[in-house]
């Protein structure tokens, strides 16, 4: 049977009209829950920890509105922090907490970690931003084995991922490791318009964490240029986050009236949590005017404020087709509303800045006097991968700014085209589709065939299964090269229009070849590793607050064998039995001796 030449189509062109954002009249609060791995395989992935520090970090950056909770797991799960309102004492606690995350745990139950940590208080609720942060560095793997570890896996996406989808909660995901299930943790995010993100080493979490918390929370910044920023009279609480290198200088900071503020000022009002390679420093109604960070500069550095003048925009969703178009709005609120003074918004400037790995591009807003709103258009400047749009509202007495990072996809869809057998020339084409991306029901594909001479015919593909799409061409002329343009139309699950157009694609007059022959027809068994004391030593220790350890509520009653128990006792069955077989043979030839000493 011949192969599908699989062609994957990033360079597809996208034109739809103009996605309308939903914007809340007032700023949702935020719900955010933290989901830890602990297990064994974490000696190796963090080895110094780094866990500990970055949910510090973010702990030290949670809003007073928000909830939130921490869940460590392995085999079992742990309450670390409680879910509840955030606070002082909330945030102190958890900071306590954060130095009993470990690596001693053996298995790793992501589905009992999910359901633990969303057991409660998840509802769909717009004026609710609910996000679960996960990070691990493994594959599911339960103690009763491989079979028991794929079925949890499938119930995760089966029933936890739909039921998470339809309360709105967004799950981000990171994977600390090469080996990590990176098609669960994407396929987690995705699903659920969550972010994915792999962490190349432990040393990335912070920052990581940082952008998980941007997106769970947005909270209220203002820009910070050059390490430097200014503070008007509106803002009651100013949290800096000055990130360091390894041997650079104490951070300080400079107030506006000259003075020089450390770690030793500490008092009621100005909280600094100090870390190796970051400082978390908050203030209460800090003085107004210019202020600088006196640290090394770092595009991660962030002032957030908490402030009655506020910056509210339309929220873009994580994950977006490349050349999706969306009217993008940003109005200010005073006290929770709309500041509609066109005489006072007349003196704002407003500003959007697109920013890849790549390039960095400014837009301008236009003021809406009508709706007292500061109007853009985003999509047509969008290339794949990871886009930071930063919105920044300023004028000469007050300055504010809100990020968002989106992820943008190229080419949602597969096309494999085959040259089919016989003196007739056909070819078969077929479309899928992700189904995460672009609802398939909603989906309907248009063909138009090119020729070189210039004709043209147009088809309509048909659909053959729940998510494929094939087209047959047949009698095209021996020899000659074909063009074939595809045009997409449909809408993505959260049911914004899309039409999408690829690149032709050539179809030449050429049969696919034949797989080579596989050089042995016997797939070879695989080769156990020996089991190390280290190993056989490592166990699952949780000993955590026995009085917030979770256990499984559907755990099985009797015993079950581990497949490396299972193995140690068929090493001892052989064992014993290679014994008997030499004792025996011994045997025997004593007793041969015995009787030719006789003769």
């Amino acid at each position: 049977m011949l192969d599908f030449l699989k062609i994957a189509l990033p360079l597809a062109l996208l034109v739809s009209m103009p996605t309308k954002l939903a914007q809340a009249a007032e700023t949702p609060s935020s719900d955010v829950r933290v989901v830890i791995d602990v297990s064994g395989s974490m000696k190796k992935n963090d080895p110094k920890n780094l866990r500990a520090p970055a949910l510090r970090m973010l702990v030290g950056l949670m809003p007073d509105d928000a909830n939130s909770g921490v869940w460590t797991f392995a085999k079992m799960v742990n309450m670390l922090v409680p879910w509840q309102k955030v606070d002082d004492d909330w945030r102190q606690k958890a900071i306590e907490k954060s130095s009993k995350i470990h690596s001693l745990g053996l298995y790793t139950n992501i589905e009992l970690a999910l359901e633990k940590a969303t057991k409660t208080g998840i509802k769909n609720d717009p004026k609710q931003r609910q996000s679960l942060i996960l990070l691990s560095d493994g594959f599911v793997d339960l103690q009763p084995g491989q079979k028991a570890s794929e079925a949890s896996r499938q119930r995760i996406l089966n029933a936890i991922v739909p039921r998470l989808k339809a309360a709105n909660l967004a799950v981000h995901t990171i994977a600390l490791s090469d080996n990590a299930d990176h098609e669960l943790l994407k396929a987690i995010s995705m699903e659920t318009d969550g972010w994915y993100q792999q962490a190349n080493t432990a040393d990335d979490l912070q920052r990581i964490f940082l952008h998980m918390f941007e997106k769970a929370t947005q909270p209220d910044t203002v820009p910070l240029a050059d390490n430097q920023f200014k503070i008007d009279s509106s803002v009651n609480e100013m949290t800096v986050l000055a990130f360091r290198k390894a041997g650079s200088a104490e951070t300080q900071l400079k107030t506006p009236d000259g003075r020089t503020l450390t770690e030793l000022d500490q008092s009621d009002k100005l909280r600094w949590l100090h870390e190796d390679s970051f400082d978390l420093i908050t203030i209460e109604n800090p003085a107004t005017g210019e202020w600088r960070i006196d640290a090394q500069l770092d595009p991660d550095n962030r002032v957030m404020v908490v402030t009655d003048m506020k910056l509210e925009t339309s929220d873009l969703p994580n994950n977006v087709l490349k050349g999706e178009k969306f009217d993008f709005h940003a109005t200010l609120t005073d006290h929770g509303k709309h500041i509609t003074r066109n005489d006072f918004l007349e003196l704002v400037d407003g500003s959007l800045k697109q920013h890849s790995e790549l390039e960095e591009k400014q837009l301008s807003m236009t003021l809406d006097p009508q709706k007292s709103q500061f109007n853009a258009k985003l999509g047509e400047e969008f290339t794949a991968g990871r886009q930071d749009v930063i919105v920044t509202l300023k004028s000469a007495t007050f300055e504010r700014q809100r990020r968002q990072s989106i992820n943008v996809i190229a080419a949602p869809y597969y096309v494999d085209s085959e040259r089919l057998p016989g003196d007739s020339r056909s070819h078969r084409i077929q479309v899928q589709v992700e189904p995460t991306l672009i609802k398939p029901d909603s989906l309907s594909i248009k063909a138009l065939l090119r020729e070189e001479n210039g004709s043209e015919w147009p088809y309509e593909m048909q659909k053959t299964d729940t998510n494929n799409w094939q087209l047959t061409l047949t009698e095209l002329t021996k020899d000659a090269d074909y063009e074939l343009s595809l045009q997409l139309r449909g809408e993505t699950p959260e049911g914004r229009p899309v039409f999408l157009q690829a690149e032709p694609i050539t179809l030449k007059d050429e049969l696919a070849l034949e797989p080579a022959a596989e050089l042995f027809d016997e797939e070879l068994a695989p080769i156990l590793e020996p089991i190390t004391g280290e190993d056989a030593a490592d166990v699952d220790i949780m000993p955590l607050d026995d009085d917030l350890m979770l256990s499984e509520d559907n755990e099985e009653s009797g015993i079950s064998i581990s497949d490396n128990t299972k193995l140690l006792i068929g090493n001892a069955i052989i064992l014993a039995l290679l014994i008997a077989g030499v004792i025996w043979w011994r045997r025997q030839n004593a007793a041969t001796a015995a009787v030719g000493d006789m003769l």
